[in-house]
């Protein structure tokens, strides 16, 4: 059976206006299941069941609750909701409902339930009054217990295999699933393993790309909502999938297919899969395995034929063992069933009220003595009896979701430690970018033997290829060059938006705000000077594009190392002549003298979340309290409340749960990070998968990166005539955005962020090694995480670690920095000097010395920043006064706040003045 045979009649077994009117919702289930041609709605009941129970098992019985408000999942947010005419609301579901119906009614199965997976949602959006728009995407599935929508509970129904058979008038229920975790890798090591900023991006989408390929197998089998984490709803590749690849010309609305070139799928996933056969599983493994490996050959077989390339049969071997490791593979299952009976329980008699034997299903603790200690399964045997006993339903395997997620995670661990290794040692030439595998392909025009003496096999590329691909004097293996290259196969299999792919270099990332400059003040110059080195140079692959922010202001661009003069006394690749060269030069001048000369510095940031695997195990969710609407928890027993509250005090985790992580990572990945890096500021993403974020930045816009994206990751911003600003009044997890509200991971979640400032020289490798170790170091520096860390990377060797919270005493620690920054700017008709920097480290060293740390009290820091700063102002009399008191107050404020460690005080100052003027 496909998985499409019964998705439509699981979905359609709660209307998605259910909380509108609960006691009618039968009756719209037949309308709408009517409406659709779907009959057999009744089959979903135990796959409905199990559902109900993950979500919303510890209810006691008839607690009634009108649709008044939405809690937000992972914190004590609150949405109220109020002035909508729910009958009025109800009708027009209805009507849509209809006018939908009527456009799908010539589709397949299959179409429709990729349409209705995909389009509902959108559609009703689209179409239904404002007023209530806003909630479509969060209609609870439970007005009770209004903390996960309809959607989410849905998708789960449909993810469950379940069933009820009738026997001799005996009704008998059944399942048959199991949780499946796949991952691939390594990552940071292969994604880090750079000489350009192609070979890191690339890297990042390869792993992407793979993931989705193997998830792909899951999709075929047994559908998208058995994906339960990362969420493949509006995902860039999901979309591609839909409209190109197995499921053509689908008319997807508002696809998220324009944003392919983004990769937002992490290298790991969770299904629930509609199996417990163990030679299934393991096919469906060796399926994805397979579908990868024919993935990485048909891109070198496409590669090689693009370019050219013809190998003899031991340069084949040699490629071919260099991929035949990559990438590695994990997966690891839980199925729900052991024998005749579900995992984690057991059947017994037991006496009704009238004294006859009846069947009543206990928790069996001793499936699960292997991952878990007594005293943990001894709690989940009181909480399971607690449920029977005082719930509104009997728990079911869905109670057990998070002991059997813990269990697939703890699988995994001791998978990954099961590593294989395959000694596979070459001899020869290593490759220029990953130092680990012999050179294969390479392009050296002055000295041959440079790679042929320790590498008879290797190809010489020179002149034969794009030097896109291949820089004179490069070496790469099969690997590296795979990566490198990848965009040539991606162009032909996935879209054109990666035709003529082109990643914006380092110099371009730090060039971008002095292009921008020129062409708002010396437009003409601008262009002269670009047509004029296009016609001297020839080489197509200067062409670049610009940064997506300037995509529409420039029309014509130049790679961005050529607006530096430096290299034109290097001759980097372009045969022109001196006399050509004081050409160029003089055309650059002109732009300079109208826009002051490029910082040749520019920043790379990696974000990542705080504690995701606490989120994720259950472990940081709220108290359970903040499950139940405000008034079914003011109305709940007392009695109820205190055993409840000493059984789960918080939540309890669920594949819900875990949908709407996945949702909220989503919406942060698609709707505001790729916003903020790449329509509002100078940057360019280079993987969001929602979790973590790693991005090219220029300076100027550095710091209101980090601040909106620090803050939008815990839905703390609004939508101020279409930008996003940061909000730490909206508290509720919610962001409206459009006039629809999107969930976000909440107040409660942080993340820590680690940034690197280095000169568009500075080998990239070291640069992605170093901001990596920064992030470490914001996480780790006195394990409380929350936190960023700066590292500056002068060219002169110098380097600077500052490390501050994202809050001060209240204040974002970046608005402190980008006032400081404007306050030490010598542009200003009035500024501080950052002499007054070196004078204070000088003045602290002495105190230091004669004595000791504890020397240095706040009566004589705080004396001596203000004669400091009174010295080195520079400006008006009249303004001197308010410049140094709130310049004083802002230092002050972060000293303290920040440990009073003079030194990374300091170091925080010389980065935020170095962003002024560089070096």
């Amino acid at each position: 059976m496909s998985w499409h045979d019964d998705f439509l009649k699981k979905f359609f077994h709660d209307p998605v206006d259910k909380p509108f009117d609960i006691p009618t919702h039968e009756r719209r289930v037949k309308e709408y299941a009517e409406i659709f041609g779907v009959s057999g709605i009744e089959e979903a009941g135990y796959s409905d069941q199990i559902a109900s129970c993950m979500e919303r098992s510890l209810l006691p019985k008839d607690i009634k609750q009108e649709f008044d408000e939405i809690r937000h999942p992972f914190s004590d947010g609150i949405i109220p909701v109020k002035g909508i005419d729910f009958n009025q609301a109800m009708e027009k579901t209805k009507e849509i409902f209809k006018e939908i119906a009527n456009e799908y009614k010539w589709k397949s199965d299959q179409e429709k339930s990729f349409l209705i997976w995909r389009n509902l949602l959108e559609e009703l959006i689209q179409r239904v009054d404002d007023n209530l728009k806003q909630f479509i995407p969060l209609l609870p599935a439970d007005t009770r217990i209004p903390d996960h929508s309809i959607w989410e509970h849905l998708k789960i129904t449909t993810a469950v295999n379940a069933w009820f058979l009738k026997q001799e008038r005996q009704e008998f229920e059944g399942q048959g699933n199991s949780l499946f975790l796949f991952t691939i890798g390594p990552v940071q090591s292969f994604i880090s393993q750079a000489r350009k900023a192609q070979d890191f991006y690339m890297g990042s989408f390869m792993l992407s790309y793979l993931t989705f390929i193997a998830m792909e197998k899951v999709i075929e089998k047994y559908g998208p909502t058995s994906i339960i984490y990362p969420d493949l709803y509006r995902q860039p590749l999901m979309d591609w999938y839909l409209e190109n690849e197995k499921v053509k010309w689908l008319s997807i609305k508002n696809p998220h297919s324009k944003d392919i070139a983004l990769p937002t799928i992490p290298n790991r996933f969770v299904a629930i899969i509609q199996t417990t056969d163990e030679t299934e599983i393991k096919n469906l493994a060796n399926e994805m395995r397979q579908a990868i490996k024919d993935e990485i050959t048909a891109a070198r077989d496409t590669i090689f034929k693009e370019l050219k390339i013809s190998l003899n049969d031991s340069q084949k071997n040699i490629v071919y063992n260099q991929l035949s490791d990559f990438p590695q593979i994990y997966w690891v299952a839980i199925p729900w069933r052991k024998g005749d009976r579900d995992l984690g329980i057991i059947e017994v008699l037991e006496k009704d009220e009238r004294g006859e034997d009846k069947k009543v299903k206990n928790f069996y603790k001793e499936d699960l003595k292997d991952f878990f200690t007594d005293e943990k399964l001894k709690n989940w045997q009181e909480l399971w009896d607690f449920g029977k006993d005082k719930g509104e339903h009997e728990p079911n395997i869905g109670f057990l979701y998070q002991l059997l997620y813990t269990a697939l995670e703890k699988s995994m661990g001791a998978r990954k430690n099961l590593r294989e290794f395959r000694q596979n040692p070459e001899a020869g030439r290593k490759c220029s970018v990953c130092g680990e595998r012999n050179v294969v392909f390479f392009w050296e025009s002055k000295n041959k033997d440079k790679f042929k003496r320790y590498n008879p096999d290797a190809l010489d590329l020179t002149k034969k290829i794009s030097e896109k691909y291949l820089s004179d004097g490069e070496g790469l293996c099969s690997l590296c060059f795979l990566k490198r290259t990848f965009d040539i196969h991606l162009k032909e299999k996935v879209s054109d938006a990666f035709k003529d792919f082109s990643f914006p270099s380092t110099a371009e990332v730090a060039s971008a705000d002095f292009k921008e400059k020129a062409i708002e003040n010396a437009k003409d110059e601008f262009y002269k000077f670009v047509k004029r080195f296009h016609e001297l140079a020839k080489k197509d692959y200067l062409k670049v594009k610009p940064l997506p922010k300037l995509e529409n202001k420039i029309t014509e661009n130049l790679e961005g190392s050529w607006f530096y003069e430096e290299n034109y006394t290097e001759k980097e690749g372009i045969d022109i002549n001196t006399k050509e060269i004081e050409e160029l030069k003089e055309k650059l001048k002109k732009i300079t003298d109208k826009v002051e000369k490029p910082s040749p510095y520019y920043a790379i940031l990696y974000l990542d979340g705080d504690n995701m695997g606490r989120w994720l195990s259950g472990e940081l969710l709220p108290e359970i309290q903040h499950a139940y609407n405000s008034e079914v928890w003011e109305r709940l027993p007392e009695e109820f409340k205190k055993e409840l509250e000493k059984y789960v005090p918080k939540k309890i985790l669920t594949p819900a749960i875990h949908s709407a992580i996945s949702t909220a990572l989503r919406n942060y990945a698609i709707e505001f990070v790729i916003k903020i890096v790449e329509e509002e500021h100078l940057g360019k993403l280079i993987y969001a998968g929602g979790d973590d974020v790693l991005a090219f930045v220029n300076l100027r816009d550095l710091f209101d990166v980090m601040e909106k994206l620090r803050w939008a990751f815990s839905g703390q911003i609004k939508f101020e005539n279409g930008n996003i600003e940061v909000d730490m009044s909206n508290t509720s997890g919610f962001v409206l955005k459009n006039g629809v509200y999107y969930l976000t991971m909440g107040k409660n979640a942080t993340c820590s962020m680690g940034v690197v400032i280095a000169h568009y020289k500075e080998p990239l490798k070291i640069v992605i090694d170093k901001v990596f170790e920064m992030e470490k170091k914001a996480k780790h520096f006195d394990d409380r995480k929350n936190k960023f860390a700066i590292l500056l990377m002068k060219k002169s060797g110098e380097e600077r670690v500052g490390i501050a919270e994202w809050l001060i005493d209240g204040n974002l620690t970046t608005e402190i920095l980008k006032t400081l920054k404007d306050d030490m700017n010598t542009e200003n008709k009035n500024y501080i000097s950052d002499g007054f920097i070196q004078k204070l480290k000088q003045e602290f060293a002495k105190i230091k010395e004669k004595e000791g740390s504890f020397g240095l009290t706040e009566g004589i820091f705080n004396t001596e920043l203000k004669r400091l700063l009174t010295r080195h102002y520079n400006g008006p009399k009249e303004e001197k006064r308010k410049i140094i008191e709130d310049f004083y107050n802002n230092a002050k404020l972060l000293f303290w706040q920040t440990g009073g460690d003079i030194d990374n005080f300091t170091n925080l100052l010389e980065i935020t003045s170095f962003m002024n003027k560089g070096e």
